[in-house]
């Protein structure tokens, strides 16, 4: 079996035989598709039993509903390919993405391969997104992927055995950030990483949907302060400061969009681990300069200023 794909499931009747359908249209016969329904109270369900019976390259695996982590990890345990991969069940591909992925591990004996992505609006927008790494002789350069390249297992194709090498899975409850874990987790394998420059996935973004990322709330922020903390924690060579000062800002911003947010909790993490002058030694963005705003004036001024400028800075 070459290529593994997981799709975690959980209530996306409304999405999901876009989603199957453009999984049938892939060509390669040596590949498999693992549904993991995880405890769907819709028809996602129904579907998955249809396609696994129109297709033997399909597989389904009804559970009861444990999150995303324990859902990718069903995925991952359930896996026999040499090479595995995520995709979303509100998302779709291009036909060709996984043997383009696997064409391109096999031809460098790479242990992650990542392609770029259109993010797909509901009012008929396609934007092409696709972060460009350093190379050098061919092979990104794992510092610059660390740093910019978690999260989106979707567009990863990573060898499986990585996974044992680094004794790596998913942790389960944590459902918001758990795939840039996971690859914090894979980077100490100190993994071949190459990248193929083409838009070969569809993410839906579904801005005011029932998602996480459109939901935040504290229990939220915990899991993903769980993250921060393991990366601060496993990565504590200097040259990795950025990489975690960059995550501590992100953390702070969706505090701002938790909807049942704990000032005090903000305002701690805000002093222990981002002290103004950590902010100014490094370049001012957009999320800097809202932790600024968090720091100096009342949380309720810092959110109103959020919502004034929410489309001009979280897309």
């Amino acid at each position: 079996m070459r290529v593994s794909v997981s799709v975690p499931i959980y209530n996306t009747s409304r999405y999901l035989e876009q989603c199957l359908n453009s999984l049938l249209a892939v060509h390669s016969q040596n590949i498999e598709f693992i549904l993991i329904d995880d405890g769907s109270t819709d028809d996602s369900g129904r579907i998955c039993d249809e396609f696994t019976a129109r297709d033997s390259r399909f597989r389904v695996i009804h559970q009861s509903n444990g999150g995303s982590a324990v859902a990718r990890q069903s995925g991952l345990d359930n896996s026999n390919g040499e090479y595995v991969i995520v995709c979303d069940s509100d998302d779709w591909i291009e036909p060709d993405i996984y043997d383009r992925l696997y064409d391109a591990a096999k031809a460098t004996d790479a242990d992650i391969v990542v392609c770029g992505y259109y993010s797909e609006y509901e009012d008929g927008r396609s934007i092409p997104s696709q972060v460009i790494f350093k190379e050098e002789n061919g092979l990104v350069d794992n510092y610059d992927f660390l740093k910019k390249g978690a999260g989106s297992s979707w567009v990863k194709l990573i060898r499986r055995s990585l996974f044992s090498k680094t004794k790596t899975s998913y942790t389960p409850d944590i459902n918001l950030s758990e795939d840039s874990l996971i690859i914090y987790k894979l980077m100490r394998g100190n993994p071949k990483v190459v990248q193929i420059k083409a838009n070969l996935y569809h993410y839906r973004r579904l801005f005011g949907s029932n998602s996480y990322t459109n939901n935040i709330t504290m229990r939220h922020i915990h899991q993903l302060r769980y993250t921060y903390d393991w990366l601060k924690n496993n990565y504590t060579d200097s040259i990795y400061a950025h990489i975690i000062f960059q995550r501590a800002i992100d953390l702070a911003f969706a505090c701002l969009r938790a909807k049942d947010l704990d000032a005090a909790y903000l305002k701690k993490f805000l002093k222990s681990e981002l002290p103004l002058k950590s902010i100014f030694a490094n370049r001012l963005s957009a999320k800097s300069a809202m932790a600024i705003i968090e720091k100096t004036f009342p949380i309720p001024f810092s959110q109103f200023i959020l919502k004034s400028l929410y489309k001009f800075v979280y897309r």
